[in-house]
Parts: structure tokens; sequence; C-alpha cells
């Protein structure tokens, strides 16, 4: 037989398919704290690598989404939120931290969102 005739079994066989396997995803919750120079955000993400998690700003929208590790009831889970972020907000100078399933992200003001003090001259 040719390759051009092998049958649907043998072209299986020789190519095995994977299955896709379907994800679960969650919003995580989150708590968010400005203070005068910085938005900071605390997700809470169990189950969650650094290699699984992703955040992106695109057009003034934080994405976050992550993937838990290993499934469950043959189904994987996963967490996915979106923030829309002022134009005060510096996300190129923005930090993140995953520890013990908690997101940190520390994402600055930019400096003429930061509040400035102003000097009052008395006049006599």
């Amino acid at each position: 037989m040719s390759d051009k005739h092998m049958t649907a079994q043998q072209v299986e066989q020789a190519h095995p398919v994977e299955q896709a396997v379907p994800v679960i995803w969650g919003a995580p919750a989150v708590d968010i704290f400005e203070t005068d120079n910085e938005l900071l955000l605390l997700a809470n993400m169990p189950g969650v690598s650094e290699q699984g998690l992703q955040l992106e700003v695109s057009r003034g929208v934080l994405t976050l989404e992550a993937e838990r590790q290993g499934t469950e009831n043959g189904n994987k889970h996963g967490y996915y939120r979106q923030f829309k972020l002022s134009e005060r907000i510096d996300a190129d100078a923005g930090q993140a931290q995953l520890k013990d399933g908690v997101l940190t992200l520390r994402l600055p003001k930019t400096e003429t969102a930061k509040p400035r003090k102003i000097a009052v001259n008395t006049l006599h």
C-alpha cells in the first residue's frame, strides 16, 4: 500500500491528535488600593505558577490571565479578569510578584498625577 492510500486508522496511528482539555475560567478575588504614588492590586490566585501567569496592558486595559496547575474532573481551571486603567497610571513601570498564591501588582502613577503641595506666601 502506498502512502497515498493510507486508511484513516493508519493516519490516526501515525499522527495522534491530542484532545484539548477545556479550561473553566473564574474571576480571582482582587483588592485594589490607591496611594499618592501608586495603584496596588492584590489578586488571590491559588494554584498558579509564575510560568502560567500572563499580565498584559493593551489600550489602557490590564488583563490578568492564569491557568492553575493540574486538572479537576478532567478540566483545567484558570483565572481571568480585566481592569480599565486610568491614563494617570504608568503601566510600563509596573512590578509584579507572585507568592503563596497571591499576586501583588504595583502600578506607579505618572509624575503629573502625583499630588503636589503649593506653597502659600502671605503678603504684608
